[in-house]
């Protein structure tokens, strides 16, 4: 499900992404030498070992180093960053714009308390205003995504920060893979984790390669990054702020870089958020069923319609919302009870989206909630329980339905 990062392919590929036991728990949060295209070679600094124990920055040091990372682009210019976006593809999406009001409420107006606001909320409780302004300088070049993105192979295996949702991950990918009418195999599962963050060679190679910066500059940022991150504060990286989301990427070819296959990443800390929240035996599962929905849409061409902006992009999310309750609940997908699902949806898809004229928008709580049922109606009162729609045909019934499933619903 997940606040959809959206990508684009061309013409072809359109936007895409995103997407109980009922009490919340009480933790607040779980802790747990190549060469560049241009032939000049990467190498890191000091030490490239991942570190277990951390110390603590003082406050001018942290400011310095956002202060640094801030700067890089002059006032005015495209940052480093949207450039890259700009050729994958890259939309904004909720999810992040869920991080970004915790981190810095006075810039929104919806900042309406919800279980996994509060518990996003209570993660950087301990954090200093300087902490607050370097992971905003961090997550503004948005590392651990880029890296996922153009080099999943060195991503790993394991979903979850200490890999405990690997295995609901994997076994719900194979099933959606055998349940709906597409090329699954050619779709790539790849984890986020904040332990990139600490990765000196990784960071070096994204900012070199990635982003084009001088090798030097890279090897400086890398080491003042991996160090600012190495502190409790931020769980050695491993910080839910740096990996709360999921996207769908229908995969790309960067002339003369790389070629991207069809990917759907999946971060820890939108799946440690509801582990923390009780629903760890749904949360990977329903997250990973909304991605591939886009997938669905990607190969499909369902991304095609007469609706524009903001009216388009809610169609496309809230029919992933329908293909998801309806591959959880069928009797050949993932067969889970019908209220667990809705339990989560209910938390879920509380995360709302307050941009109602943007082009990343998901749709209101109330209509997801209307979308994720109806998918479940579909597989319930199917006259053969064992009969699985082809997709296109699922597809069409969800348009009949749309006007109903936004119809406004205020008192």
């Amino acid at each position: 499900m997940l606040s959809p990062a959206r990508f684009r392919q061309g013409e072809v590929h359109e936007q895409a992404h995103r997407l109980g036991r009922g009490h919340p728990r009480r933790d607040a949060r779980p802790r747990p030498g190549r060469r560049t295209p241009t032939g000049q070679r990467l190498h890191c600094h000091r030490h490239c070992a991942r570190h277990s124990t951390g110390g603590t920055l003082s406050p001018e040091r942290t400011q310095a180093l956002a202060d640094k990372l801030a700067a890089l682009t002059p006032a005015g210019q495209p940052t480093t960053t949207e450039l890259l976006k700009q050729k994958l593809g890259v939309d904004d999406n909720p999810l992040s714009e869920l991080v970004d009001q915790v981190i810095n409420p006075a810039d929104y107006t919806c900042t309406a308390s919800t279980p996994v606001r509060d518990w996003l909320v209570a993660s950087r409780a301990d954090w200093t205003p300087q902490d607050v302004a370097l992971v905003n300088a961090i997550r503004s070049w948005d590392p651990i995504f880029y890296d996922a993105v153009l080099w999943p192979q060195d991503a790993g295996s394991q979903f979850g920060a200490n890999g405990q949702f690997t295995t609901a991950t994997t076994h719900t990918f194979r099933d959606l893979r055998n349940f709906w009418d597409i090329h699954g195999a050619d779709i790539k599962l790849v984890p986020m984790h904040g332990s990139m963050l600490l990765d000196r060679p990784r960071l070096v190679r994204l900012f070199a390669e990635g982003y084009g910066l001088p090798v030097a500059l890279a090897n400086e940022f890398a080491d003042e990054i991996a160090t600012a991150m190495n502190q409790e504060k931020f769980d050695f990286g491993n910080h839910p702020f740096f990996t709360f989301n999921a996207f769908a990427f229908a995969g790309q070819n960067i002339p003369g870089f790389t070629v991207i296959p069809a990917e759907i990443l999946m971060g820890d800390g939108i799946l440690a958020a509801y582990q923390a929240l009780g629903y760890d035996d749904v949360t990977a599962q329903a997250i990973l069923a909304h991605e591939y929905g886009h997938h669905v849409q990607f190969q499909r061409g369902l991304f095609q319609t007469t609706l524009t902006g903001p009216e388009a992009a809610r169609r496309i999310e809230l029919m992933a919302d329908s293909f998801a309750s309806y591959f959880l609940t069928h009797a050949r997908g993932d067969a889970l009870q019908w209220k667990r699902i809705q339990e989560f949806d209910q938390v879920f898809f509380q995360l709302g989206d307050c941009s109602f004229t943007a082009g990343s928008h998901h749709g209101t709580p109330n209509q997801r909630l209307r979308a994720s049922e109806w998918g479940y109606g579909v597989a319930r009162t199917a006259a053969n329980q064992g009969h699985i729609l082809p997709s296109l045909a699922f597809a069409g019934l969800f348009d009949r339905q749309l006007p109903t499933l936004v119809a406004p619903d205020a008192n």
